[in-house]
């Protein structure tokens, strides 16, 4: 589930808004991200959006939710509003998204559907990102990453998981995941990091997995 090079994991938390105080509690911050990415079509069988489910480690979880009752109105305040500025955050980063068709980026509009609730003693976001203009993925090869720049954050899919796909025509399309291969210099940068280090805002992207969306 939390996986690999774990102990790689850090950086600058760029985002999330509420882990700055964790820098400087250990000299190697890090937080897991378990991913969910559903391919949204529409009746033209063109790919207008992406669904995220991204669930955090317990010990993030824990350190933000600060261990309120999950079902108290105090705890669904506090998620509530760490979502919108979670989201607020992370829309200068594409909320951490790469979408590339043909091997060029493409522009992402602003959530949409966004939730924050606890499973178990994990946070679960979930919201969707439309593509500024349908990719038809029968005519252009598209791919996706989802990852946090400076590698302070590891976002990984659940092992085993298969992307899943939303809308009316949807036939003949799959999806496959390639897994992060980084060179032993990045391996090295994000091992020789501590806490007071800036991370290269290009480090994520070495170890991020890029799923592939075909149809046929």
């Amino acid at each position: 589930m939390l996986r690999i090079w774990r102990t790689f994991v850090i950086g600058l938390a760029l985002t999330l808004g509420v882990a700055l105080a964790a820098r400087e509690a250990a000299a190697h911050p890090h937080v897991w991200i378990d991913l969910r990415t559903t391919v949204v079509m529409d009746d033209q069988g063109r790919v207008t959006a992406i669904g995220q489910e991204w669930l955090f480690d317990p010990i993030y979880s824990a350190y933000v939710t600060g261990g309120l009752d999950p079902a108290s109105d105090k705890a669904r305040k506090a998620l509530d509003d760490l979502l919108g500025e979670s989201m607020s955050n992370l829309r200068e980063y594409d909320y951490f998204m790469r979408v590339r068709a043909d091997g060029g980026r493409l522009a992402l509009e602003d959530a949409r559907d966004t939730s924050a609730a606890m499973r178990g003693d994990r946070m679960l976001y979930r919201f969707t990102v439309p593509l500024s203009d349908p990719v038809d993925p029968r005519s252009r090869d598209l791919d996706i990453a989802v990852f946090d720049p400076t590698y302070y954050i590891e976002m990984l899919h659940l092992e085993g998981d298969v992307i899943a796909f939303q809308g009316a025509n949807q036939t003949g399309c799959g999806a496959r995941i390639i897994e992060p291969a980084p060179d032993m210099n990045a391996i090295a940068l994000a091992q020789s990091l501590d806490r007071n280090a800036a991370a290269d805002d290009t480090l994520g992207a070495q170890f991020a997995e890029t799923v592939i969306i075909a149809c046929k």
